[in-house]
């Protein structure tokens, strides 16, 4: 997965979702001769994302490498929260929390990683070797996107229902700029827009889970 062709920034086909933010660099791997749909790409992948640990890159369900505009320090304290929320809870209640440098390999072959997220203790345990390494398959049961600077509001949507259709149960977009949070869950057509909440529940999927989101994002400085 080297190559000494400068990236190209393609504009998207038309019709599809995109699920990118602004700025993204793509990269076409079928034009280097990469099948993103092989059986040892993701090894390959994370491989390559560790030779190259300054950027973080996704693929999507077109096969394009996918590399991505920084968040700055506070689209990273945002996450560095919610995560250690996550992390506090599933460390007295099981399964397993992982943060944006994870990535999770879609039904459609796409390569995501969440700004945090979680599985069970059930899926954590018939985890293969390989996974447990790498990639794992499939989305997580629950998932966070936190809106950044440099982030469109319809990309992260867009992506927010690439990990509904990829198994995820409930899932937070959350909008700073906006105090708005949108509830994902399984099975609900539409998210639940909340304006300006002060906690975030893990519903029925994390019980008793609460994330103080106003403290911790919106009001953060």
């Amino acid at each position: 997965m080297t190559t000494t062709p400068e990236p190209i920034v393609a504009p998207p086909t038309a019709g599809v979702r995109v699920s990118e933010p602004a700025g993204t660099v793509r990269l076409d791997l079928s034009a280097l001769g990469v099948d993103h749909r092989a059986a040892d790409f993701p090894a390959r992948f994370i491989e390559f994302c560790e030779q190259n640990n300054l950027y973080e890159m996704e693929v999507n369900a077109a096969g394009d490498l996918l590399i991505l505009p920084m968040t700055g320090f506070r689209g990273n304290q945002e996450e560095n929260f919610v995560n250690y929320f996550v992390t506090g809870w599933r460390l007295s209640n099981g399964g397993a929390s992982s943060s944006q440098t994870s990535r999770f390999r879609l039904p459609s072959g796409e390569l995501r990683g969440p700004d945090a997220a979680w599985i069970t203790q059930e899926r954590l345990d018939a985890l293969t070797e390989d996974e447990w390494n790498r990639v794992v398959e499939g989305a997580p049961d629950f998932v966070v996107e936190i809106r950044s600077r440099t982030d469109d509001l319809l990309p992260l949507q867009n992506k927010m229902d690439l990990w509904l259709a990829g198994g995820a149960r409930l899932g937070w977009l959350i909008d700073s700029a906006n105090r708005r949070v949108y509830i994902y869950r399984l099975g609900q057509p539409e998210p639940e827009v909340l304006e300006d909440p002060e906690t975030l529940s893990g519903e029925d999927v994390m019980l008793g889970f609460s994330f103080p989101v106003r403290q911790y994002i919106f009001d953060l400085r």
